[in-house]
């Protein structure tokens, strides 16, 4: 992903907001055509590029094609605030003629990428969506890319790419379907490691690790509750989410991982995982483990701290237990794994970086696997 176009696209988005695109032709025109531009497109060859690309009776305002002539990628274009559902039915009526592998539709800020083979309604179709003003430029570049870039449409790697991230999509959503049967199956046990976890948190902003009974009463009293707040639904609206690309569904069995903006290394244990995503972080931004260190820690203890004592205080750790960080600073590996993720999750917020999308790790979390003794 290049610099020149996320700087485009922040160039895009401050016209958009200024309203300097006011109606479909002039985002075709201003936006459309210079975002294929970026991409690598010959704008200017409509056997490639192909404006008003006439389907039966219909016409699709691009078809961008390879070879020329045959359409790889639709594109749809309306005016700002009406690529809803009814864009959507169009758009798909011209796939369904044409056999097209990816659709796009799009009001020049919002962008919804489908794949028209995949099942279900328009809607389960869409695997990714962006916007040019609310999204990190970069993550708008990076998404454009993968599946927009010239080149990689020629090879069919655009292709490729949506097939697998729409099945990733697809298999996350349907495992979200169950969140609430296993949330109310861990809370009623509760689970050992939950149990656990929430300890491990009151310990470290007490500095009293709570009975076990006791914990687990509150923790069963709280799904209780969950469950009697269920029979009375509130009526609330919801804001509309947009979805990123959803990285392939990593197996129980793999080993830890850690994945930031597309490059994955493995590890041997949760710990080490902690220690590549911190280390990482603190090497790009000399001031993130201070922030980190003031904006997240326990009443009696730190996770980041400039002393290594100030880390475990009044406790005995071995040195495994600890890892020095660019900067002098000392970061504290001895936790859960949930633990652990908990601790990369904020990490994250402190970056600036979105969890699961530039920072994507796999710690397993159905054992203590790779936890610092």
């Amino acid at each position: 992903m290049s610099k020149r176009f996320a700087e485009a696209i922040e160039d895009l988005a401050r016209g958009i907001g200024a309203g300097s695109f006011r109606s479909e032709a002039e985002i075709s025109q201003g936006v459309i055509k210079r975002v294929l531009h970026e991409l690598g497109w010959p704008v200017f060859n409509v056997q490639v590029v192909a404006p008003e690309f006439r389907i039966g009776t219909r016409k699709v305002d691009y078809a961008l094609c390879h070879p020329a002539g045959k359409p790889s990628v639709l594109v749809e274009v309306k005016d700002l605030g009406k690529a809803d559902g009814r864009g959507q039915k169009q758009l798909f009526e011209y796939c369904f003629h044409q056999g097209v592998p990816i659709a796009v539709l799009t009001d020049g800020r919002e962008w919804s990428f489908f794949l028209p083979s995949g099942q279900g309604s328009y809607e389960e179709r869409r695997f990714a969506r962006l916007d040019f003003i609310d999204d990190d430029s970069s993550h708008a570049a990076e998404t454009c890319e993968r599946y927009l870039n010239f080149d990689r449409v020629k090879s069919g790697e655009a292709r490729q790419r949506a097939e697998r991230d729409y099945e990733a999509f697809r298999r996350q959503k349907e495992a979200a379907s169950n969140y609430a049967a296993v949330w109310s199956r861990l809370l009623g046990g509760p689970d050992p490691l939950l149990l656990d976890l929430f300890s491990e948190e009151v310990g470290n902003e007490t500095g009293v690790r709570p009975e076990p009974e006791s914990a687990a009463r509150f923790i069963r009293n709280q799904a209780r509750a969950a469950v009697a707040s269920q029979g009375k639904p509130k009526r609330t609206r919801t804001k509309r989410r947009k979805v990123a690309p959803v990285p392939a569904k990593v197996g129980r069995g793999d080993p830890p991982s850690f994945t930031f903006r597309g490059e994955t290394e493995t590890f041997k244990s949760g710990a080490e995982v902690l220690v590549a995503v911190f280390d990482k972080l603190a090497s790009l931004d000399p001031d993130f483990c201070r922030r980190y260190s003031e904006q997240h820690r326990g009443k009696v203890r730190r996770y980041v701290a400039k002393s290594r004592d100030l880390l475990y205080p009044g406790r005995h750790r071995p040195a495994s237990a600890s890892h020095r960080l660019p900067g002098g600073w000392w970061l504290a590996t001895h936790c859960s794994n949930p633990g652990k993720v908990k601790r990369i999750m904020k990490a994250c917020e402190v970056a600036g970086l979105k969890f699961g999308r530039d920072v994507i790790v796999h710690i397993p979390v159905g054992s203590r696997q790779g936890e610092t003794a």
